[in-house]
Protein backbone atom coordinates (compact mmCIF):
# COMPACT_ATOMS: atom_id res chain seq x y z
CA UNK A 1 0.00 0.00 0.00
CA UNK A 2 1.22 3.16 -1.03
CA UNK A 3 2.07 5.98 1.99
CA UNK A 4 -0.73 7.98 -0.04
CA UNK A 5 -3.27 5.51 0.49
CA UNK A 6 -2.35 4.71 3.79
CA UNK A 7 -3.44 8.05 4.85
CA UNK A 8 -6.15 8.36 2.73
CA UNK A 9 -8.09 5.33 4.69
CA UNK A 10 -6.52 6.81 8.19
CA UNK A 11 -8.21 10.35 7.35
CA UNK A 12 -11.87 8.39 6.37
CA UNK A 13 -11.47 6.01 9.77
CA UNK A 14 -10.93 9.35 11.73
CA UNK A 15 -13.45 11.75 10.08
CA UNK A 16 -15.95 8.68 10.00
CA UNK A 17 -15.32 8.26 14.16
CA UNK A 18 -15.88 11.54 15.21
CA UNK A 19 -18.76 11.95 12.78
CA UNK A 20 -20.36 8.64 14.04
CA UNK A 21 -19.90 9.63 17.94
CA UNK A 22 -20.70 13.13 17.51
CA UNK A 23 -24.35 11.70 15.98
CA UNK A 24 -24.45 9.64 18.49
CA UNK A 25 -24.20 11.72 21.25
CA UNK A 26 -26.77 14.31 19.57
CA UNK A 27 -29.31 11.56 19.10
CA UNK A 28 -28.70 10.27 23.09
CA UNK A 29 -28.88 14.07 24.19
CA UNK A 30 -25.37 12.89 25.54
CA UNK A 31 -24.17 16.53 26.18
CA UNK A 32 -27.29 17.32 28.73
CA UNK A 33 -26.07 14.02 30.51
CA UNK A 34 -22.57 14.49 30.53
CA UNK A 35 -22.78 18.10 31.80
CA UNK A 36 -25.12 19.19 34.35
CA UNK A 37 -27.17 22.45 33.76
CA UNK A 38 -25.82 25.38 35.46
CA UNK A 39 -25.60 29.16 34.88
CA UNK A 40 -23.70 30.54 37.84
CA UNK A 41 -20.52 30.50 35.90
CA UNK A 42 -17.02 30.34 37.05
CA UNK A 43 -14.16 27.81 36.99
CA UNK A 44 -16.30 24.56 36.57
CA UNK A 45 -17.27 25.83 33.00
CA UNK A 46 -14.03 26.43 32.06
CA UNK A 47 -12.96 23.12 33.98
CA UNK A 48 -15.26 21.19 31.78
CA UNK A 49 -14.07 22.54 28.50
CA UNK A 50 -10.68 21.42 29.60
CA UNK A 51 -11.48 17.98 30.30
CA UNK A 52 -14.04 17.69 27.28
CA UNK A 53 -11.21 18.68 24.46
CA UNK A 54 -9.04 17.17 26.60
CA UNK A 55 -10.95 13.68 26.07
CA UNK A 56 -11.31 14.62 22.01
CA UNK A 57 -7.35 14.64 21.96
CA UNK A 58 -7.15 11.30 23.47
CA UNK A 59 -10.09 10.11 21.01
CA UNK A 60 -7.87 10.82 18.16
CA UNK A 61 -4.69 9.53 19.92
CA UNK A 62 -4.55 5.93 18.60
CA UNK A 63 -5.19 7.86 14.40
CA UNK A 64 -2.24 9.87 15.53
CA UNK A 65 -0.37 7.31 16.42
CA UNK A 66 -1.17 5.43 13.01
CA UNK A 67 -0.63 9.00 10.95
CA UNK A 68 2.55 10.34 13.00
CA UNK A 69 4.56 6.86 13.77
CA UNK A 70 3.45 3.33 11.82
CA UNK A 71 2.77 5.13 8.24
CA UNK A 72 6.52 6.64 8.59
CA UNK A 73 8.16 4.21 9.86
CA UNK A 74 6.18 1.48 7.90
CA UNK A 75 5.68 3.14 4.42
CA UNK A 76 7.55 6.26 4.14
CA UNK A 77 11.23 6.84 2.56
CA UNK A 78 11.75 9.39 6.04
CA UNK A 79 11.33 8.08 9.06
CA UNK A 80 10.35 10.24 12.10
CA UNK A 81 11.73 9.97 15.59
CA UNK A 82 9.45 9.44 18.59
CA UNK A 83 10.94 11.79 21.01
CA UNK A 84 10.53 14.54 18.55
CA UNK A 85 7.03 13.28 17.35
CA UNK A 86 5.85 13.34 20.87
CA UNK A 87 7.00 16.30 21.75
CA UNK A 88 5.45 18.29 18.77
CA UNK A 89 2.76 16.32 19.63
CA UNK A 90 2.05 17.35 23.64
CA UNK A 91 3.00 21.06 22.77
CA UNK A 92 0.48 21.03 19.76
CA UNK A 93 -2.24 19.41 21.43
CA UNK A 94 -1.95 21.49 23.95
CA UNK A 95 -1.96 24.47 22.87
CA UNK A 96 -4.83 23.43 20.83
CA UNK A 97 -6.64 22.35 24.66
CA UNK A 98 -5.89 25.35 25.88
CA UNK A 99 -7.02 27.94 23.24
CA UNK A 100 -10.38 25.73 22.25
CA UNK A 101 -11.20 25.94 25.99
CA UNK A 102 -10.41 29.36 26.71
CA UNK A 103 -12.29 30.35 23.45
CA UNK A 104 -15.62 28.31 24.16
CA UNK A 105 -15.75 29.67 28.04
CA UNK A 106 -15.69 33.17 26.53
CA UNK A 107 -18.23 32.19 24.13
CA UNK A 108 -20.61 31.00 27.07
CA UNK A 109 -20.04 33.98 28.84
CA UNK A 110 -21.19 35.92 25.43
CA UNK A 111 -24.02 33.83 25.08
CA UNK A 112 -25.24 33.92 28.84
CA UNK A 113 -24.86 37.91 28.56
CA UNK A 114 -25.62 39.46 25.13
CA UNK A 115 -27.25 36.33 23.66
CA UNK A 116 -26.37 33.34 21.04
CA UNK A 117 -26.17 35.60 17.59
CA UNK A 118 -23.46 37.83 18.79
CA UNK A 119 -21.15 34.29 19.18
CA UNK A 120 -21.14 34.55 15.28
CA UNK A 121 -20.07 38.00 15.36
CA UNK A 122 -17.24 36.75 17.70
CA UNK A 123 -16.64 33.69 15.42
CA UNK A 124 -15.99 35.83 12.29
CA UNK A 125 -13.32 38.23 14.44
CA UNK A 126 -11.58 34.99 15.90
CA UNK A 127 -11.38 33.64 12.47
CA UNK A 128 -9.91 36.80 10.76
CA UNK A 129 -7.23 36.90 14.28
CA UNK A 130 -6.41 33.11 13.09
CA UNK A 131 -5.79 34.26 9.35
CA UNK A 132 -3.26 37.11 10.49
CA UNK A 133 -1.58 35.11 13.15
CA UNK A 134 -1.28 31.70 11.07
CA UNK A 135 2.79 32.02 10.64
CA UNK A 136 3.02 32.79 14.26
CA UNK A 137 0.97 30.12 15.61
CA UNK A 138 2.50 27.59 13.20
CA UNK A 139 5.69 28.46 14.61
CA UNK A 140 4.66 28.11 18.12
CA UNK A 141 3.15 24.59 17.80
CA UNK A 142 6.12 23.67 15.85
CA UNK A 143 8.86 24.99 17.87
CA UNK A 144 10.23 26.80 14.60
CA UNK A 145 12.23 29.44 14.67
CA UNK A 146 12.29 32.14 11.94
CA UNK A 147 13.44 31.25 8.47
CA UNK A 148 15.60 32.70 5.99
CA UNK A 149 13.40 36.12 3.93
CA UNK A 150 13.36 35.72 0.44
CA UNK A 151 12.71 38.74 -2.26
CA UNK A 152 8.71 39.30 -2.33
CA UNK A 153 7.86 38.37 1.01
CA UNK A 154 9.58 34.98 0.47
CA UNK A 155 10.35 32.67 3.98
CA UNK A 156 12.45 29.87 3.65
CA UNK A 157 11.50 28.27 6.66
CA UNK A 158 13.08 25.07 8.78
CA UNK A 159 10.82 21.62 9.23
CA UNK A 160 10.92 18.35 10.53
CA UNK A 161 8.48 16.85 8.58
CA UNK A 162 8.84 16.32 5.28
CA UNK A 163 4.98 16.01 3.68
CA UNK A 164 5.10 19.81 4.88
CA UNK A 165 4.30 22.06 2.16
CA UNK A 166 4.07 25.46 2.99
CA UNK A 167 1.95 27.73 2.14
CA UNK A 168 0.31 31.43 1.62
CA UNK A 169 -0.16 32.82 5.10
CA UNK A 170 -1.24 36.31 6.73
CA UNK A 171 -3.68 39.03 5.91
CA UNK A 172 -4.63 39.76 1.90
CA UNK A 173 -2.20 42.14 1.24
CA UNK A 174 0.35 41.47 4.08
CA UNK A 175 0.86 37.69 2.48
CA UNK A 176 4.53 35.49 3.16
CA UNK A 177 4.71 32.93 0.79
CA UNK A 178 6.56 29.84 2.83
CA UNK A 179 8.36 27.48 1.31
CA UNK A 180 10.19 24.45 3.20
CA UNK A 181 14.03 25.11 3.05
CA UNK A 182 15.43 22.48 2.54
CA UNK A 183 13.41 22.37 -1.18
CA UNK A 184 16.06 24.76 -2.50
CA UNK A 185 18.54 22.02 -2.51
CA UNK A 186 15.60 18.53 -3.27
CA UNK A 187 13.83 20.47 -5.88
CA UNK A 188 15.64 21.29 -9.09
CA UNK A 189 15.99 25.30 -9.43
CA UNK A 190 13.75 25.62 -11.92
CA UNK A 191 10.86 23.66 -10.63
CA UNK A 192 11.18 25.75 -7.15
CA UNK A 193 10.92 28.96 -9.19
CA UNK A 194 7.60 27.80 -10.97
CA UNK A 195 6.45 26.54 -7.87
CA UNK A 196 7.52 30.35 -6.26
CA UNK A 197 5.47 31.82 -9.15
CA UNK A 198 2.88 29.89 -8.99
CA UNK A 199 1.92 30.71 -5.31
CA UNK A 200 2.51 34.37 -6.42
CA UNK A 201 -0.48 33.70 -9.00
CA UNK A 202 -2.36 32.18 -6.45
CA UNK A 203 -2.05 35.63 -4.60
CA UNK A 204 -1.99 37.55 -7.08
CA UNK A 205 -4.91 37.13 -9.01
CA UNK A 206 -6.93 37.14 -5.75
CA UNK A 207 -8.12 33.06 -5.75
CA UNK A 208 -6.54 33.26 -2.23
CA UNK A 209 -8.58 36.21 -0.88
CA UNK A 210 -11.52 34.06 -2.06
CA UNK A 211 -11.20 30.96 -0.96
CA UNK A 212 -10.51 32.73 2.63
CA UNK A 213 -14.08 35.00 1.88
CA UNK A 214 -15.48 31.48 0.95
CA UNK A 215 -13.98 29.20 3.41
CA UNK A 216 -15.01 31.81 6.47
CA UNK A 217 -18.81 32.23 4.72
CA UNK A 218 -19.40 28.45 4.90
CA UNK A 219 -17.83 28.78 8.26
CA UNK A 220 -20.15 31.32 9.64
CA UNK A 221 -23.07 29.58 7.79
CA UNK A 222 -22.47 26.47 9.43
CA UNK A 223 -21.91 28.08 13.03
CA UNK A 224 -25.62 30.04 12.52
CA UNK A 225 -27.16 26.44 11.40
CA UNK A 226 -25.43 24.66 14.42
CA UNK A 227 -26.76 27.30 16.92
CA UNK A 228 -29.92 27.12 15.11
CA UNK A 229 -30.32 22.93 15.53
CA UNK A 230 -29.42 23.46 19.02
CA UNK A 231 -32.08 25.49 20.07
CA UNK A 232 -30.77 28.69 19.86
CA UNK A 233 -30.09 29.79 22.92
CA UNK A 234 -26.51 29.53 24.96
CA UNK A 235 -26.48 29.89 28.59
CA UNK A 236 -24.84 26.44 29.76
CA UNK A 237 -21.58 24.07 28.71
CA UNK A 238 -23.98 21.90 27.12
CA UNK A 239 -25.68 23.66 24.87
CA UNK A 240 -21.96 24.97 23.74
CA UNK A 241 -20.90 21.39 23.64
CA UNK A 242 -24.09 20.26 21.59
CA UNK A 243 -23.89 23.46 19.12
CA UNK A 244 -20.05 22.08 18.48
CA UNK A 245 -21.33 18.45 17.91
CA UNK A 246 -23.56 20.31 15.29
CA UNK A 247 -20.84 22.39 13.79
CA UNK A 248 -19.08 19.10 13.47
CA UNK A 249 -21.39 17.61 11.40
CA UNK A 250 -21.65 20.50 9.13
CA UNK A 251 -17.89 20.77 8.81
CA UNK A 252 -18.43 17.57 7.53
CA UNK A 253 -20.76 18.77 4.66
CA UNK A 254 -17.75 21.00 3.75
CA UNK A 255 -15.16 18.11 3.15
CA UNK A 256 -17.64 16.45 0.79
CA UNK A 257 -18.81 19.99 -0.91
CA UNK A 258 -15.41 21.90 -0.50
CA UNK A 259 -13.21 20.03 -2.36
CA UNK A 260 -14.79 20.18 -5.83
CA UNK A 261 -14.57 24.22 -5.74
CA UNK A 262 -10.83 23.04 -4.59
CA UNK A 263 -10.16 20.98 -7.53
CA UNK A 264 -11.50 23.58 -10.08
CA UNK A 265 -9.13 26.19 -8.61
CA UNK A 266 -6.10 24.00 -8.67
CA UNK A 267 -6.99 23.53 -12.86
CA UNK A 268 -7.64 26.89 -13.02
CA UNK A 269 -4.64 27.94 -11.97
CA UNK A 270 -2.15 25.39 -13.62
CA UNK A 271 -3.54 26.75 -17.07
CA UNK A 272 -2.85 30.65 -15.50
CA UNK A 273 0.64 29.47 -14.96
CA UNK A 274 1.06 27.44 -18.34
CA UNK A 275 0.09 30.22 -20.10
CA UNK A 276 3.02 32.31 -18.97
CA UNK A 277 5.80 28.97 -19.16
CA UNK A 278 6.54 26.09 -21.01
CA UNK A 279 3.54 23.51 -19.94
CA UNK A 280 6.51 20.65 -20.50
CA UNK A 281 8.55 22.65 -17.08
CA UNK A 282 4.95 22.88 -15.17
CA UNK A 283 4.22 19.23 -15.97
CA UNK A 284 7.39 18.16 -14.57
CA UNK A 285 7.11 20.36 -11.31
CA UNK A 286 3.66 18.86 -10.54
CA UNK A 287 5.25 15.91 -10.74
CA UNK A 288 8.11 16.43 -8.47
CA UNK A 289 6.19 18.22 -5.96
CA UNK A 290 4.06 15.20 -5.79
CA UNK A 291 6.73 12.55 -5.10
CA UNK A 292 8.61 15.24 -2.90
CA UNK A 293 5.46 14.78 -0.88
CA UNK A 294 4.70 10.93 -1.11
CA UNK A 295 1.31 11.58 -2.28
CA UNK A 296 -0.95 8.19 -3.56
CA UNK A 297 -0.40 8.75 -7.87
CA UNK A 298 -2.67 6.29 -8.41
CA UNK A 299 -5.88 7.13 -6.92
CA UNK A 300 -9.32 6.53 -8.28
CA UNK A 301 -11.21 9.49 -10.09
CA UNK A 302 -14.40 8.50 -7.96
CA UNK A 303 -12.00 8.62 -4.65
CA UNK A 304 -10.74 12.00 -5.68
CA UNK A 305 -14.45 12.79 -6.21
CA UNK A 306 -14.97 12.85 -2.69
CA UNK A 307 -12.31 12.83 -0.51
CA UNK A 308 -9.63 14.74 -2.14
CA UNK A 309 -9.13 18.83 -3.11
CA UNK A 310 -5.99 18.39 -4.71
CA UNK A 311 -5.93 16.81 -8.24
CA UNK A 312 -3.65 13.74 -8.44
CA UNK A 313 -0.76 15.11 -11.27
CA UNK A 314 -1.77 12.41 -14.09
CA UNK A 315 -5.54 14.26 -13.88
CA UNK A 316 -3.38 17.82 -13.61
CA UNK A 317 -1.69 16.83 -16.81
CA UNK A 318 -4.83 15.87 -18.23
CA UNK A 319 -6.19 19.08 -17.63
CA UNK A 320 -3.49 21.12 -19.31
CA UNK A 321 -3.05 18.82 -22.65
CA UNK A 322 -6.56 20.46 -23.10
CA UNK A 323 -8.63 23.97 -22.52
CA UNK A 324 -9.53 24.33 -19.23
CA UNK A 325 -11.15 26.63 -16.69
CA UNK A 326 -9.53 30.03 -16.39
CA UNK A 327 -10.96 31.68 -13.09
CA UNK A 328 -9.27 30.62 -9.91
CA UNK A 329 -12.61 30.32 -7.66
CA UNK A 330 -11.48 30.19 -4.42
CA UNK A 331 -7.78 29.07 -3.84
CA UNK A 332 -6.89 25.97 -1.24
CA UNK A 333 -10.57 27.05 -0.01
CA UNK A 334 -11.43 23.43 1.63
CA UNK A 335 -8.06 23.44 3.92
CA UNK A 336 -8.52 26.98 4.79
CA UNK A 337 -12.04 26.47 5.65
CA UNK A 338 -10.38 23.81 8.50
CA UNK A 339 -7.77 25.66 9.65
CA UNK A 340 -10.26 28.43 9.78
CA UNK A 341 -12.66 26.12 11.92
CA UNK A 342 -10.26 26.55 15.00
CA UNK A 343 -12.49 29.17 15.95
CA UNK A 344 -15.00 26.59 16.92
CA UNK A 345 -13.16 24.24 18.46
CA UNK A 346 -11.83 23.07 14.94
CA UNK A 347 -13.32 19.65 15.64
CA UNK A 348 -12.22 17.83 11.87
CA UNK A 349 -8.97 20.07 11.29
CA UNK A 350 -6.45 17.37 11.90
CA UNK A 351 -8.46 14.53 11.59
CA UNK A 352 -8.37 14.59 7.46
CA UNK A 353 -6.08 12.36 5.96
CA UNK A 354 -3.47 15.12 4.88
CA UNK A 355 -2.39 16.08 8.30
CA UNK A 356 -3.64 13.48 10.74
CA UNK A 357 -0.98 12.39 13.27
CA UNK A 358 0.99 15.21 11.57
CA UNK A 359 0.94 18.13 14.51
CA UNK A 360 3.21 19.99 11.78
CA UNK A 361 0.46 20.45 9.67
CA UNK A 362 -1.81 21.25 11.79
CA UNK A 363 -1.37 25.53 11.53
CA UNK A 364 -0.38 24.72 7.90
CA UNK A 365 -2.05 22.60 5.78
CA UNK A 366 -1.34 21.35 2.85
CA UNK A 367 -1.36 23.32 -0.25
CA UNK A 368 -1.17 22.96 -4.22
Amino acid sequence: MSPGKARLWTGISCVGTLVTIAAAMLFSDAPNALFAETLSGGPADFLAFLMFFASAALLLLPFDLIGGIWIPVSLEKQTPRPSVWLRLWVRSVGIQIIFYSVTFFFYLQIGRGIGAPWLIVIFAMIQIALLAGQELIWRTMAAQTAGVAGHDAIQFVPHFDPRFAGGITGMPGFESIVIPADWRTLLKPSNLDLLIERRMAARDSGGRVRGIFWAMLWNIFSLTVAILLAGGAIVSVADLVTTFLWFLLLSFVGLLLLPAINRQSVFALDHHVAAHVSKIELQEAIREIDELTEQDPTRSASAESIFQPIPCPERRLLSLAKEGPQHVIAWNVARTALYLSWAFGGPLARAVHCNVGRPELWAMLPSD
